[in-house]
């Protein structure tokens, strides 16, 4: 469980823009999700991540 959101929102969006540079266009959706995320649906997110 991370405790400080803003960081796991931001090492998720570093991924997700990683991602989507590297020609994995879909990536940038998962971007808007992790912007608009809340703090529970960020660890889920981070779990599909494997994080």
């Amino acid at each position: 469980m991370y405790h400080d959101t803003e960081a796991l929102r931001k090492e998720l969006l570093d991924e997700a823009y990683a991602g989507a540079f590297s020609g994995l266009g879909a990536m940038l959706l998962d971007a808007e999700e992790i912007r608009n995320a809340d703090a529970e649906e960020l660890e889920e997110i981070a779990r599909r991540y494997r994080k």
